[in-house]
């Protein structure tokens, strides 16, 4: 969350020390260089600028919101393997009493990860793949007594490998995803932009609360994608409530 917030605080000192710079500069210009001329050839060039700019926050909402989806479906995956894997387990019979156990502290660990309480850290990612593999372990160890448990076995084993592949794919989402000399390029070009503004905007207090207010609109949506980005920390995390439902499904 912190470097969520860090990258928003950077993007505002850039975005509207941008706008400050053209309001001081223009203060000691001379007069025929902000005449209307100047002024219609700077305003084509930002505008170029611009357009890029919103073409650069479009494909990093773009790719933030994607990588945030498929995290999203994964997580809902895992949690429908988790529910599959007990049902089956609940058939086989008590001998993979064990076994469930062993799914209720991984379902439970899961569901701490993706929401953790308050003032508590969540369980590290080793606890949770350690328990997970401790699962398919004692899957693998179920020996059967018949065809159905035969059976009951190896589809718990294929959605035990099926889970574990949903895990690393869920881990491959965490994180940020955009590069940063993107994220640098940017907030260079937006700080062009408000510049330009403010060397031609007249130098009042409406002018700079105007400037300032879209300064915190630009830095706090930059904020935003890059928490959408990083779910894993932050405002906008991967949703528990299906992972939260597997578990009140398998200890009912």
């Amino acid at each position: 969350m912190m470097i969520n917030i860090v990258i928003g605080l950077i993007s505002f000192a850039a975005i509207f020390g941008g706008a400050l710079i053209g309001l001081f500069v223009r203060r000691r210009l001379p007069g025929h260089h902000l005449s209307s001329e100047t002024q219609s050839a700077v305003t084509v060039s930002v505008a170029v600028i611009g357009t890029l700019s919103a073409l650069v926050l479009g494909l990093m909402i773009s790719a933030a919101n994607s990588s945030f989806s498929k995290g999203s479906d994964e997580v809902r995956e895992a949690a429908t393997q988790v529910i599959r894997i007990e049902r089956n387990l609940r058939r086989y019979g008590p001998e993979a009493d064990d076994a469930r156990a062993k799914l209720r502290a991984w379902a439970t660990i899961k569901l701490q990860q993706l929401s953790p309480e308050k003032g508590q850290p969540p369980p590290s990612p080793q606890i949770g793949i350690e328990t997970l593999e401790s699962v398919q372990h004692a899957l693998l160890m179920l020996t059967p007594k018949d065809e159905e448990q035969k059976y009951l076995r190896t589809l718990c084993v294929t959605l035990s490998s099926n889970l574990i592949q949903a895990r690393w794919l869920l881990e491959q989402h965490t994180g940020h995803n955009i590069p940063v000399p993107f994220l640098v390029l940017l907030i260079f070009w937006l700080a062009i932009v408000f510049a330009s503004f403010g060397l031609f905007a007249p130098a009042n207090a409406t002018t700079v609360v105007a400037l300032l207010l879209c300064a915190v609109a630009v830095a706090g949506g930059i904020a935003l994608i890059e928490d959408l980005d990083d779910p894993s920390n932050g405002f906008i995390r991967f949703p528990a409530d299906p992972m939260r439902k597997a578990l009140f499904e398998i200890t009912h």
